[in-house]
């Protein structure tokens, strides 16, 4: 997860000049048959998006990187790139991806084989639709086409399901309102989370609260596996808003933030309970807002 894909060197300054710029794409998952080296690259996407649009630019690059997964991956097999999305919205992406490929190969580049990945939910539960540009060579990779079961008994909306529900390094492509949502929902599970550390204990205690842990039960232990950079400084501000959070009223004094870690002197159940009803009633929608501007203000921790 959050892996960077990479270009062959001798595409770079072509790259450059056509506008695409040669920082390499990060696509959300990467999924490996460990037998030939063939990856599934993968991108999840609430609605379909078309050529025209920002999001766009990623989907080119990630279609000429994957072209040679030698350069993007380093290995022999195969990259096949699929855009996750609800089965309803699969063939509007799918012409989008068309004429994206087409424009690549207009301007020179190789194409990746590529495809959609659509979710579905009926009465016996989410299935997966894998569809591609072209029939894929490999068994293995034909054994994934068509109806999947993915999991059985489940109801609900069939778009992709987010363990990771904010992402710092593709939020460039979600709109301002899709990146408020996604915040508040990383918001929510990692206040959740710090609750549970509190309620378990031992009273009276100076409580240490690490974003590391707090951050993996937030994304359902996916964490330990992304690569990207740019979560140390998010799990930074999660833990600073935090902080501002817990240090009012009767704790106000009792937190401090040393590096990675919140600590939290507890004298009693009193305080205990004080904790957890502010991170309950902590507004999470206002709290994403002010940490996507940089508004966390540990020095005014009654603003």
């Amino acid at each position: 997860m959050g892996a960077k894909l990479a270009f062959n060197a001798a595409l770079r300054p072509k790259l450059v000049q056509v506008g695409l710029g040669a920082d390499p794409p990060e696509p959300d998952v990467l999924l490996l048959h460990l037998v030939s080296g063939d990856h599934l690259v993968l991108e999840c996407k609430t609605t379909s998006f078309s050529s025209a649009s920002t999001t766009s630019k990623q989907a080119r690059k990630l279609l000429i990187s994957c072209s040679d997964a030698n350069s993007a991956l380093g290995v022999d097999g195969q990259a096949i790139v699929a855009y996750v999305l609800a089965k309803e919205d699969c063939d509007r992406q799918f012409e989008a991806l068309q004429e994206i490929a087409a424009e690549v190969a207009e301007q020179g580049f190789d194409s990746a084989l590529y495809g959609t990945l659509g979710l579905e939910i009926d009465d016996k539960g989410l299935w997966a639709h894998l569809s591609l540009s072209e029939p894929p060579e490999q068994e293995h990779a034909q054994a994934l086409l068509g109806p999947v079961l993915i999991a059985a008994g489940i109801s609900g909306d069939a778009r992709p399901l987010y363990f990771i529900p904010f992402d710092p390094t593709t939020c460039e492509n979600q709109t301002p309102e899709e990146r408020l949502y996604c915040r508040k929902i990383l918001l929510e599970r990692f206040y959740t989370a710090g609750i549970s550390v509190i309620g378990k204990a031992a009273i009276p205690d100076c409580v240490v609260i690490k974003s590391d842990d707090l951050f993996r039960q937030a994304t359902f232990e996916f964490s330990e596996k992304w690569q990207a950079k740019e979560l140390g400084g998010l799990k930074s501000k999660l833990l600073q808003g935090m902080a501002t959070i817990l240090n009012k009223q009767k704790l106000r004094g009792k937190v401090k933030v040393s590096g990675n870690s919140l600590e939290l002197r507890l004298a009693d159940e009193e305080e205990r309970q004080a904790a957890i009803n502010l991170l309950c009633k902590a507004n999470s929608e206002q709290l994403a807002l002010n940490s996507l501007s940089g508004q966390i203000d540990m020095d005014n921790p009654d603003s």
